[in-house]
């Protein structure tokens, strides 16, 4: 999936890459690596939870420094993550002055990302990408999430939140291009999505 981000990074030049769930930052770290490459006036805002409830981000943090690319990150770690009313309308401000894709790769629940699909979904730029990733969870068949286990197949997660999104914002385009390209991926839409 690195390479849609890649292709899409290079074709749309985005000038803000929103991305919901920090985590340990890995992915932060690599889209302002690939702004840097790609010499795109680009700046990442990543959002999650505080730090030190389940993870640090120190390990990214160093990376972004030697890799001169710390200028292009905001970590945002904020009570709500996603939810947060301050990180939302900071977001909402800055996308009225620059091209913005968001990336939501938050909490998975069909719960948390639904909603947050469609409050992010205004605030991107039109010829943008709203990309939700792990639409794998739950929805392969047999597929059992190891740190939340759906053995009864009862759950419903991302895909299905993409998928209801889609069909209440008929302003969005589900595609399936970069499956055809590359065969595999971890966002599928019937098994395809970007």
């Amino acid at each position: 999936d690195l390479w849609c981000y890649q292709l899409i990074m290079w074709d749309r030049r985005p000038e803000v890459i929103i991305e919901l769930g920090t985590s340990r930052g890995g992915t932060t770290v690599w889209f302002a690596a690939h702004c840097k490459m790609f010499e795109l006036p680009c700046v990442v805002h990543t959002v999650d939870l505080p730090l030190g409830q389940w993870r640090s981000n120190e390990d990214a943090m160093r990376a972004a420094k030697a890799m001169k690319v710390d200028d292009r990150i905001v970590w945002h770690f904020v009570d709500g993550g996603s939810t947060n009313d301050g990180f939302r309308a900071e977001m909402k401000e800055l996308c009225q002055r620059k091209s913005c894709m968001v990336v939501s790769d938050s909490n998975h629940a069909y719960e948390h990302t639904h909603p947050e699909m469609t409050w992010f979904s205004q605030v991107v730029t039109p010829g943008q990408y709203l990309v939700v990733e792990d639409t794998n969870i739950y929805a392969w068949s047999g597929w059992v999430h190891i740190e939340d286990k759906d053995a009864q197949n009862l759950k419903k997660g991302p895909f299905e939140a993409a998928n209801d999104f889609a069909a209440s914002h008929p302003g969005f385009t589900r595609t399936d291009w970069c499956t055809n390209m590359f065969a595999l991926t971890q966002q599928p839409l019937g098994r395809n999505d970007w």
